[in-house]
């Protein structure tokens, strides 16, 4: 909730509604090839830094491990399209939207986590 506090008036309560971090990364994986080429690079950046980040990183494995079986196999093709099969291209991306310090490692970082966060059992 937050408090907003007018110049003339009383204080007005409002609740914002925010996306969890792992359904959020799940949305992205799956609008990515369907986006311009910069939109693209943007999610991918946002999804590696969730991913990557200490705070919301735990937050996203836990939100993708919670999906459903037929969700999270999809997420997992998602990740498998964009993080291993077609890294480089991610990279480049990623690079050419101002992004130089991401590396190869960090995206075989984050397919690794994203993978492992959907495989049941």
């Amino acid at each position: 909730m937050l408090e907003a506090i007018p110049s003339d008036g009383p204080p007005v309560v409002v609740v914002a509604r925010v996306s969890q971090p792992g359904p959020l990364v799940a949305m992205k994986l799956q609008a990515i090839m369907n986006r311009s080429a910069e939109k693209q690079a943007t999610d991918l950046m946002d999804i590696v830094r969730l991913a990557l980040d200490a705070g919301s990183g735990p937050l996203v494995r836990a939100g993708l491990a919670d999906l459903s079986q037929r969700v999270s196999a999809d997420v997992a093709l998602h990740v498998d399209l964009w993080f291993v099969r077609r890294r480089a291209q991610s990279l480049r991306a990623l690079r050419q939207s101002g992004d130089a310090d991401i590396s190869m490692d960090d995206l075989d970082l984050v397919a690794d986590l994203l993978l492992g966060a959907c495989r049941r059992g």
